[in-house]
């Protein structure tokens, strides 16, 4: 037997053993890796080293539009003194100078801004500063051996790593990628996340509403806070199952059979009669933890079932997404192998948050700690205000009003109007 039903846990000690879990799979999961096409790489995240297959630029490269030549040719040039030179070619980007393009004292070619600097030459000298008659050129202005040329490898070299393993792979990395002429990556094979909601009275968008039903709100945030917080992890969305410990334990059962990485249920974690929930994961495998000293979320429940988390989060859709960010995105994230970009070292996820007033006083209860969703309004001194939404936990309206939310640690029961808190943004 696991931990017994609504034995509450303090949410310092939820988080530690969610960490810990969270350092034990993204060790087993890190090794799990597929080949994408880098047209599909951006977001993913590297799961080895790579390494450059060959110098960038391949060859030493014009970086002006002028004339390739031997530098010594021009250091007595000046404008009532200029240096006068065969042109021997015309090279454009694109094009590799042949043997019979070799530069010798006295000689030059033309070249375009790319193109690749002929043998012979070692700089080139911008056109501004030249002047072509006939099949000559009069330079005005000497240059320096090496001047105006990038030489091979000099941006990237053959073998130089180019993308440390556990990047999450931005725009940059795929433009280095592509520069580097690198098509396919190996990248960690997104964990996947069942979904499931549970209630008798939950009915899918889309379909005829009966009297006593609502629509199902959590299936949409869920999957949609699994894509755009955790966007290293895939939802899969597996319908709604009843009050009855056996439809929710053969949902449970199918989340396994889909392979998925991580369960997340909705709805049906409380101790009344007809959530089932808690009874159906201890029937297959282990409750880590049912109840939480938060509010809301307090019926917060953690199992394992042939090794892989469940998440049972309340079926109110505000405490759903609350128990969703503090509990559930920090194992997405770090199994995803999002860690570094969207998540402290100490498996905390980096929000914003901003200083703000108490716009009335606000009361928490006694013994547990409360998140008190806010709508702010900004003052004329640019000072916000912090205005409590009190349509409670179980109105959808209450998140999408909702900017931000208050901490508020046990201990503290009252915050006085014009007290001065610490907002933390939802959307950032």
């Amino acid at each position: 037997m696991g931990k017994q039903f609504l034995e509450i846990t303090e949410k310092e000690v939820v988080e530690k053993v969610i960490a810990d879990l969270s350092a034990k799979l993204a060790k087993k999961i890190a090794f799990k890796s597929e080949k994408v096409e880098i047209c599909e790489a951006l977001g993913r995240t590297a799961s080895t080293d790579i390494f450059s297959p060959c110098d960038i630029p391949p060859f030493d490269r014009s970086m002006m539009d002028g004339y390739a030549v031997v530098a010594s040719d021009t250091f007595y040039a000046g404008e009532n003194n200029p240096s006068t030179l065969i042109i021997k070619a015309y090279i454009q980007a694109g094009e590799f100078p042949s043997h019979s393009q070799y530069i010798e004292k006295g000689y030059c070619t033309g070249i375009a801004t790319g193109a690749p600097v002929p043998k012979g030459a070692n700089a080139v000298v911008k056109v501004e500063n030249a002047r072509e008659y006939e099949d000559k050129v009069k330079i005005y202005k000497p240059v320096a051996p090496a001047e105006n040329i990038m030489p091979a490898g000099s941006d990237i070299k053959q073998g130089e790593k180019i993308v440390r393993d556990g990047t999450t792979l931005t725009a940059r990395e795929t433009g280095v990628l592509a520069a580097c002429g690198i098509k396919d990556v190996l990248v960690r094979k997104k964990p996947l996340v069942a979904i499931i909601s549970t209630g008798n009275e939950l009915v899918a968008p889309g379909k005829e509403l009966e009297p006593g039903k609502i629509y199902d709100v959590n299936a949409q945030t869920l999957s949609d806070s699994v894509k755009e917080i955790c966007c290293g992890c895939v939802p899969l969305f597996l319908g709604i199952a009843p009050d009855s410990r056996e439809e929710i334990s053969a949902k449970l059962k199918e989340s396994l059979a889909t392979g998925a990485d991580v369960i997340i249920i909705s709805g049906g974690t409380s101790a009344g009669v007809g959530d089932v929930l808690p009874a159906a994961i201890e029937g297959l495998g282990e409750i880590l933890v049912h109840g939480v000293d938060i509010k809301p979320g307090k019926p917060f429940v953690l199992g394992m079932l042939q090794g892989k988390p469940v998440f049972g989060l309340p079926g109110n859709p505000t405490s759903a997404l609350i128990t969703f960010n503090l509990f559930v995105a920090p194992l997405l994230c770090a199994i995803g192998g999002i860690h570094s970009h969207n998540y402290e070292e100490d498996g905390k996820r980096k929000t914003k948050r901003i200083k703000a007033k108490a716009a009335l006083r606000i009361f928490s209860e006694p013994g547990r700690n409360e998140y008190v969703l806010v709508n702010l309004a900004k003052e004329e001194n640019a000072f916000f205000l912090a205005y409590p939404i009190i349509t409670g936990s179980g109105a959808i309206t209450t998140i999408s009003k909702a900017d931000g939310y208050i901490f508020v640690g046990k201990g503290k029961e009252i915050i006085e109007e014009g007290e001065e808190v610490e907002v933390e943004l939802l959307y950032s």
